[in-house]
């Protein structure tokens, strides 16, 4: 829980403070965090001051503080084409103990190449008790646009893979050329010395300044191209690290629907190599089908997976592929009142050192949701998973109730009495018995403008 205020003073002077206490439930440390600055602001220059205070609490009663004073100050040029920005954080303390909380300086450089695109190079050098880490970046950052995606989903449900689809399959974000063309390039570089004993507030979550696991380099490019009825995308990145080097290769098409009819298609191909000789690839060809008339009361929408699997460890190899479908009908029964149906199945075929294995697995299910009283509805679920082979079959059972928070933003919560897990079949519902709360977004670029504070 926290506080956050902020207030202006006069015409060019601005003071932000922000308080917040946090709890991880797992470990049980406490966060207490206090922070404030004053920041002072004219039309070609920017400077800011400020004290923060971070102090972690864990179980067994130890304690690890950082007091930092914060400065930091941006100056454009070139008729506000260029902007040099450098800013630094001092301990006040003996020694910055946080480890999420280290003395960090940072100098960068952000050239302006197009409305709301921004050419970004800049080192960061971060010291602490029990961290040493340096960074550098050199990319394209660009502010939510008619072209900017949401990298990823925040729901079960499954989509006509439009728009909102694409940044599974490519590219995120990126600089229009025309229009006709987007690009996106980038290098991202960490290194980083930790106390491998040193406390974490949350050791699951990525470090403030540098990496967790180890330091990397990573270089990528991708590009988009669209038409008037079509568009496709492609994206490939080379990643070297201490654990592995990695290559990710992704490509996207998406066909405008005509009379009813949007198609779909998307590659991902993953190759990495450890340093002992493991090696993982993995190969997913994705096909992607709806159909919706409008003003017709039924709605489909139909998505099919190729996916194929190689792992070396040693002297042992391990191959599998899998067929996934998932197919979905939607009927509009009333203004207010809908029912949805489901069918998916999988086949499977693994091969364990020359031994192969065979499986096919469906899943049906069927969903009846009412609207009411404008931003509410109230939905009721079940479902049947069945494994052939095995002969077992699973049974879930939920109901929810979900609120319009927001033009295409929709919160969830609800509860399934009986459920199952798969992850083949996660993304179309879900499945797994307990509470659950989805918060689902649709992301159109007019959203994502007024997320950044345009029109």
């Amino acid at each position: 829980m926290g506080v956050d205020a902020r207030g202006k003073i006069g015409e060019s002077f601005i003071v932000e403070g922000e308080a917040g206490w946090q709890q991880n439930l797992e470990s049980e440390a406490v966060r207490n965090m206090l922070r404030t600055q004053v920041r002072y602001e004219r039309d070609d220059f920017t400077a800011r001051l400020g004290l923060a205070h971070a102090e972690d609490e864990y179980e067994d009663g130890e304690k690890r503080t950082s007091q930092l004073a914060e400065v930091g100050v941006t100056q454009k040029v070139l008729d506000g084409k260029l902007s040099l920005r450098a800013s630094a954080g001092f301990a006040l303390n003996e020694d910055a103990e946080n480890v999420d909380f280290p003395e960090r300086y940072v100098v960068g450089a952000d050239y302006r190449i197009g409305e709301g695109i921004d050419m970004v190079a800049e080192y960061e050098q971060a010291e602490g008790q029990d961290i040493e880490a340096s960074m550098a970046r050199i990319g394209v950052r660009a502010t939510p646009w008619s072209r900017g995606q949401i990298s990823s989903f925040v729901t079960n449900e499954v989509s006509e893979f439009g728009p909102r689809a694409f940044a599974n399959l490519g590219l995120v974000q990126g600089f229009k050329l025309n229009e006709r063309w987007v690009i996106d390039v980038g290098v991202d570089h960490a290194e980083t010395l930790t106390d491998a004993s040193a406390p974490r507030f949350d050791p699951d979550r990525a470090l403030t300044s540098g990496s967790l696991t180890d330091d990397f380099t990573a270089m990528f490019a991708g590009a988009m191209y669209s038409s008037e009825f079509w568009s496709a995308n492609t994206r490939l990145e080379v990643r070297e690290s201490d654990s592995e080097d990695r290559l990710t290769m992704l490509v996207g098409w998406y066909r405008e629907p005509a009379v009813g009819h949007g198609l779909s298609a998307g590659f991902t191909m993953f190759t990495a190599d450890t340093p002992t000789g493991n090696e993982l690839a993995q190969v997913n060809l994705r096909l992607g089908w709806a159909y919706r008339i409008a003003g017709s009361k039924w709605s489909f929408l139909d998505r099919i997976d190729l996916v194929y699997d190689r792992a070396t460890s040693n002297d042992a190899e391990q191959l599998g592929w899998r067929l996934i479908n998932n197919f979905n009908a939607n009927r509009r029964i009333s203004a207010a009142t809908q029912l949805s149906l489901q069918y998916a199945f999988k086949y499977v075929r693994s091969e364990f050192d020359g031994d192969g294995y065979t499986g096919y697995t469906d899943l049906i299910g069927v969903d009846l949701r009412h609207g009411f009283r404008d931003r509410w509805d109230a939905g009721i679920g079940t479902s049947v998973l069945h494994s052939y082979n095995s002969g077992v079959m699973d049974y879930g059972f939920g109901v929810d109730v979900g609120y319009n928070v927001g033009n295409n933003m929709w919160l969830t919560l609800g509860y399934n009495f009986e459920g199952f897990d798969d992850d083949d079949f996660r993304e179309a519902r879900y499945t797994a018995a307990g509470p659950f709360l989805r918060f689902t977004i649709k992301a159109d670029q007019h959203l994502l403008k007024r997320i950044a504070g345009q029109r």
